[in-house]
């Protein structure tokens, strides 16, 4: 952290615009620190040495770090690409989804090329995009609307499922993609990409089973994870784990108890609240969500929450034969859930549920994103 001040003072002193101001040039990069993605983008306009500053990937990593340890929910969207695609990528702000669900929320929409684009994940306010036309990858910042280069093409393989997530030892963005042929499930070739290089590598052996694992792979701790099922024998449904810095997978084990909350109708659906994984089980009579607090450690597995299916009937259809899937949980006690079409918000409290009004339907998987400085690898 002495090293990046050094190399945050070196960069103020360039021009000698703020350290003859009244307030000490540490004091000033904490304050802005402080301000969210919106205000310091204003502030890039104050004087040439503030838009320096800002503009430093160091100050862009500080700024990330305290946005981390001190998170805010006024920093958070929910991105999504709507009904429509063709570049109608959308956001909703957090804070009044979950404050004011019964006012009105409108769904901001992000200019984007007319390419039809699919979201294959969020990492440190960087949203890796899938050009469904033309087979590249890319990353995008949708606050500072920053771009890196595209990728080679993947050429006209389907997408079966895929992961994003970030390389912390080498300071990289890694998207993995498991292709395959059109109209043949059972031929797959999972493929890797670093972004900054400029070619795909292919992971070997991957097991992904002829069935296919859930679309998309959860990131946490530095690993992807989705949930897999052996073919011909459902007991032995696992999460499959690749970590994004070896580039090795293992399997993690659900919860040992599970079993004993009665028959489940449907696979497992995976999530991340809190940054800890989340399966969400449907039992017929209950939705059941267990939290994994410590990342592969089984015994961390702990029971969050039993919906009664009764609560959920007034919402949406019983059984679950769609995805449901928890988003974030807000205050210890809102549990912010997604359908195919619609939010709900659960209080673990008093079991009420309520339905935030928005302006448009969910189509494509919904994303929490952090607004942030980070600039895609060039």
């Amino acid at each position: 952290m002495e090293e990046e001040n050094t190399h945050t003072s070196r960069k103020l002193n360039g021009d000698g615009l703020l350290h003859r101001q009244s307030l000490p040039d540490d004091l000033i990069i904490e304050i802005l620190l402080r301000h969210p993605v919106r205000s310091l983008l204003q502030f890039k306009h104050v004087c040439k040495s503030w838009k320096t500053l800002i503009s430093d990937s160091q100050f862009a990593k500080r700024h990330l770090h305290r946005l981390t340890m001190d998170p805010s929910i006024i920093n958070l969207q929910i991105i999504f690409a709507s009904e429509f695609g063709f570049g109608r990528i959308v956001s909703l702000p957090l804070k009044p989804l979950l404050e004011k669900p019964s006012e009105p929320i409108k769904a901001v929409e992000i200019g984007m090329e007319q390419y039809r684009f699919s979201i294959l994940g969020e990492c440190n306010g960087l949203v890796c995009l899938l050009d469904i036309t033309q087979g590249y990858v890319t990353l995008w910042n949708p606050s500072t609307r920053f771009k890196s280069k595209k990728s080679p093409s993947i050429g006209k393989w389907r997408v079966a499922n895929y992961g994003f997530g970030y390389d912390h030892v080498n300071d990289k963005y890694k998207v993995l993609l498991d292709v395959r042929p059109h109209g043949n499930r059972n031929n797959h070739n999972v493929r890797l990409y670093t972004f900054g290089e400029n070619s795909w590598t292919t992971i070997q052996n991957f097991p992904c089973p002829p069935t296919g694992f859930t679309i998309i792979g959860k990131f946490v701790s530095g690993t992807l994870n989705w949930v897999v099922s052996r073919v011909g024998d459902y007991e032995q449904t696992t999460i499959l784990s690749f970590d994004i810095v070896k580039e090795t997978y293992s399997e993690i084990l659900l919860p040992q108890n599970q079993k004993h909350d009665g028959r489940r109708d449907s696979e497992p659906k995976l999530g991340v609240l809190d940054n800890c994984l989340c399966l969400c089980f449907d039992i017929n009579t209950h939705l059941v969500l267990w939290l994994m607090k410590e990342y592969g450690v089984v015994e961390s597995w702990t029971k969050l929450m039993m919906i009664p299916a009764e609560h959920l009937r007034k919402h949406v259809e019983w059984p679950i034969i769609f995805v449901i899937e928890p988003l974030f949980i807000f205050g210890n006690n809102i549990v912010l859930l997604r359908t195919n079409y619609k939010f709900l918000l659960y209080n673990l409290n008093n079991g009420k549920i309520d339905i935030p009004l928005i302006s448009t339907s969910i189509r494509r998987s919904p994303h929490l994103y952090l607004e942030t400085l980070i600039s895609p690898p060039l």
